[in-house]
Formats: structure tokens, sequence, C-alpha cells
């Protein structure tokens, strides 16, 4: 809640980016937690009315070699990180659960990661947000009838 109260504030002066939002709560919540996926969909669905709705949500998919590589040259790396592969089961059920979420989030953008530098999976969402903005808007053009 407190994101999306940030988030109203800063789209009055411009686009916000924001990582990890409600998608990442839920589905690392969940694996973390080792409980459903539907019992956090169901604590978060009183709060979805007042929650800012993105206009994406990219989920970045990558294989164990390429996360592992990126890993090993991250330098602000903490206990969440390395728990990804030193807590049996982490690494699938977080997968799982990004992929689940993923498949009901009408904002979603699944991008590999992949062979992609960070420069080039910013140059993928940028070109996304910005052909999404080049559509026009269907809703602001409704007919009205007499």
């Amino acid at each position: 809640m407190h994101a999306s109260d940030a988030v109203r504030q800063h789209l009055g002066t411009g686009s916000v980016v924001a990582d990890r939002y409600a998608s990442s709560v839920m589905a690392c919540h969940a694996a973390v937690k080792r409980i459903a996926l539907d019992q956090v969909r169901e604590l978060i669905a009183p709060f979805r009315p007042y929650l800012v709705a993105p206009d994406a949500t990219f989920y970045l998919v990558s294989s164990d070699n390429s996360l592992k590589e990126r890993m090993g040259i991250k330098t602000d790396v903490k206990q969440d990180d390395t728990d990804l592969f030193d807590v049996p089961g982490r690494l699938d059920r977080l997968r799982e659960n990004f992929l689940s979420v993923a498949e009901t989030d009408p904002s979603a953008v699944v991008l590999p990661t992949d062979g992609r530098s960070p420069d080039d999976l910013a140059d993928i969402i940028v070109t996304n947000l910005e052909g999404r903005r080049a559509q026009p808007d269907r809703h602001r053009h409704r007919h009205r009838h007499p």
C-alpha cells in the first residue's frame, strides 16, 4: 500500500518504474514461507482495489546457469540471493509462483534474460513501454450515444 501511495504521488510528475511490486511480493512470500500461492492471493485480495495497477509488469526469466553467472558478479548479494540456491526447492517454488502470477496478470510481459546484458534488457523494456504509449487508448475515444 505504501508503494502505491508513492506511485500515485510520483505519477503526478511523470512515469514511475517500481522494482518488486505486488506480483513479486506474492510470489516471493509464498515461496519463502512455503505456503500456497492461492493463500497469498486471498490475503492480498481485499487490498487490490487500492493498489495502482501497473501498465506493464516485466517478468524476467533466466536459466540456472545464467542466474548463477549474474549472482557471481552481483556486488550487493544478500541472504535472499544465496537462499535461491542454498535452500532446497526455493528457486523452483519461486519460478513456479512467478509463472502462475504472470498467467493471471493482464500487465505481464515475460522477458527471457539469457544472453542479454542489462543494457539489452533495458532497451527491450523501453521499446515495449514506448510501443504501449504509442497505441491509442481505447477508452479515451468511447462513442457517445444521444
